[in-house]
């Protein structure tokens, strides 16, 4: 079918947006002028992390804070959920920029922005009715449950702007914009850190709503950055111009959204899946474990969130040198992000070795030592995963770039089923009941030996070279 001629405004906003030829550009340079506004992004989010964590460890007890962890992981599948539209945006976006084809980037953005929010009111109305199902299935009692189960409620009510968030980010990535979504979020976590410490006690105009608070803040926050999505694409940002009428979904783009983003979802899914499985055993050893547990991610998650910068540098440029017949710029531009990351996990992995215990105490304020004592140890053990963590974030966010998807998602299989969960019973299980009694630490050796496994799958099938004939 032919492709449709732009409108006179795409084609004055394409002209204005065009890209230079990707043979002009020093590679070097557009990794970091992409994955630097992600970093922002990135480290502003995580303070919004850090500042949940601070509040509820200092101001709540340990069942307060094993419900933070616990719906963390939910939001997560939340997350997950919406990649079903995004990680398709991105990959179709980013081909048909790198081939000048503007008018059917718009096409696809305005699909998928329309297919997110219907997706969203899907993960609300589930989400609402299902959340005690799920709580329970996590091996949580009494007020630990309550607690989780009310967090993830009102977080779930911004579910559809969320989804429009995910979704628009994901067009503008594919553009080749990374600042304007560095700016939406840098916002939106501002709000976030500042309404949830209002709530907590009330301030001003903010009414006292206590552990409540916090999730409200995050519903707020990110609310507001969905309309503030919706309104940069209806005003046509980077090339990139939201429609009514084309938001309206339409059989062919939705068939080739899902073909690149059902995988993508599928391996999102499966991620979830295993990490709630891997926290449900987490949850047995007790909330003191599950605390601790929690605390060692906020502080991992500087570097897990640091490679997604360099993630969304390889999928943007894979997608786009695919798209203009460059297959060997898109090699080089992979093997860039991969050296980068590699290089900046592991310095910080360095980092987060020496100044474990004062991280815990930042978050902890010197109290719940038995929670600092067992963090500790496990987040000394992850810093020895940092160069496959790198890999396996970089490569994956390449495949998916090139649209090949259906990887990721096998190796997510494999390393879920057949190491970390398998592994996980046999390091935390009491000797009794033969298993080695590791405790907490045993559940992240686990975590570690999976993620050297599916780095070196993941290289693998990169090396191999065939997502370089992937067809989208």
């Amino acid at each position: 079918m032919p492709t449709p001629a732009p409108s006179n405004s795409e084609a004055k906003s394409a002209r204005n947006h065009e890209p230079m030829p990707l043979k002009e550009q020093p590679i070097g340079w557009r990794i970091f002028r992409l994955a630097g506004p992600v970093l922002v992004e990135q480290v502003s989010l995580y303070f919004v992390g850090l500042s949940d964590t601070v509040l509820t460890g200092r101001m709540f007890s340990e069942s307060h804070l094993a419900a933070v962890t616990v719906s963390s992981y939910l939001i997560w599948v939340v997350s997950a959920v919406m990649s079903i539209v995004s990680v398709g945006a991105t990959a179709l976006v980013a081909r048909m920029v790198g081939g000048g084809d503007w008018s059917g980037a718009n096409s696809i953005a305005r699909q998928a922005v329309g297919m997110s929010l219907i997706v969203g009111l899907m993960v609300l109305i589930v989400g609402i009715g299902g959340s005690t199902t799920v709580i329970d299935a996590m091996n949580l009692e009494g007020e630990t449950a309550e607690r989780a189960a009310l967090f993830l409620r009102i977080v779930l009510l911004s579910a559809p702007l969320i989804a429009c968030t995910s979704a628009g980010l994901a067009c503008l990535r594919g553009a080749g914009d990374t600042r304007t979504g560095m700016w939406v979020m840098v916002l939106v976590d501002v709000l976030n850190i500042g309404l949830s410490w209002g709530l907590i006690g009330g301030f001003g105009p903010l009414p006292a709503l206590g552990f409540a608070g916090i999730a409200a803040g995050t519903a707020i926050s990110e609310s507001i950055g969905g309309l503030i999505i919706l309104a940069v694409l209806a005003a046509g940002r980077s090339g990139l111009s939201l429609t009514t009428s084309g938001m309206i979904p339409r059989l062919e783009s939705t068939r080739r959204l899902l073909r690149i983003s059902l995988p993508a979802a599928g391996e999102s899914l499966t991620s979830v899946g295993c990490q709630l499985w891997f926290v449900g055993l987490i949850n047995r050893l007790g909330p003191t474990a599950t605390a601790a547990h929690g605390v060692a991610i906020r502080c991992e998650a500087m570097a897990f969130l640091t490679i997604s910068a360099f993630a969304v540098a390889a999928s943007t440029l894979t997608g786009q040198s695919l798209g203009a017949g460059r297959p060997d710029l898109a090699a080089r531009a992979v093997r860039l992000s991969w050296f980068a990351g590699v290089t900046t996990l592991s310095a910080m992995g360095v980092f987060l070795y020496w100044q474990a215990p004062n991280l815990f105490d930042l978050f902890l304020g010197g109290r719940q030592s038995e929670v600092t004592r067992e963090g500790v140890t496990v987040l000394r053990i992850v810093v020895f995963a940092m160069p496959a963590l790198a890999t396996l974030n970089v490569l994956n966010g390449a495949l998916r770039g090139a649209g090949d998807t259906r990887w990721p998602w096998l190796v997510v299989i494999l390393g879920c089923l057949f190491v970390r969960i398998p592994l996980t019973y046999l390091f935390t299980l009491p000797e009794s009941s033969g298993g080695m009694g590791l405790g907490l630490a045993g559940a992240w050796y686990a975590m570690l030996l999976d993620l050297w496994v599916r780095s070196a799958i993941v290289t693998a099938r990169f090396l191999q070279g065939g997502w370089k004939r992937v067809r989208v």
